[in-house]
């Protein structure tokens, strides 16, 4: 009970946070939508910033997870690794109706400044991503799937920037294909 009141905290918390905004979204009512005391609240989280903190470290932690998994499905190709990726995004963009499409840019730009664990997390978050869409396009490159001679870092940014930047057009122009086309133009400049 405690664990799964924890969790949903930080489920509720996520959604506030990004149909809302951080600044915006009391403690209240984080409490209000759950239907969780505000002295269970405090139990697990002795303040607003620790909870962004876990709502951060629980989308981090998701991510970086379906990314490890894919990374050692070798079988499957690199492409549709990476795509299975950004199918998972996506999922989970439309459930939230098209809002808050980049969680950890929007969480970046609402947290206050003081709160270094906050960005920590969320910079140890785009190192990971792109080190693993690294070893991703690495494998892609070694079996032949993308062309001989690219540098798979410099892809592997030029990937994070365009998925994050059609992250943005995406909610901007409410229009979630904006990710899947910027997707599929990518692994046409690669091969």
């Amino acid at each position: 009970m405690v664990a799964r009141n924890r969790e949903q905290l930080i489920h509720i918390a996520a959604r506030l946070f990004l149909s809302k905004g951080y600044k915006y979204t009391s403690i209240e009512d984080v409490c209000t939508r759950s239907g969780i005391s505000r002295s269970n609240l405090y139990y697990h989280f002795k303040s607003k910033e620790e909870l962004l903190f876990a709502v951060v470290s629980f989308w981090g932690n998701r991510y970086e997870s379906a990314l490890e998994i894919s990374l050692g499905q070798q079988e499957i190709s690199a492409k549709r690794r990476i795509e299975s990726f950004i199918d998972l995004l996506l999922q989970e963009i439309e459930a939230r109706g098209n809002k808050g499409t980049c969680p950890f840019i929007a969480m970046y730009q609402q947290s206050p400044v003081d709160a270094k664990d906050v960005h920590d997390r969320i910079q140890q978050f785009f190192k990971m991503l792109h080190e693993l869409i690294n070893k991703l396009l690495e494998q892609g490159i070694t079996n032949g799937e993308f062309r001989a001679g690219i540098s798979a870092s410099e892809c592997a940014y030029l990937f994070v920037s365009a998925l994050e930047g059609s992250l943005i057009l995406a909610e901007t122009m409410n229009d979630i294909s904006i990710v899947r086309t910027t997707s599929d133009r990518f692994f046409k400049l690669l091969v």
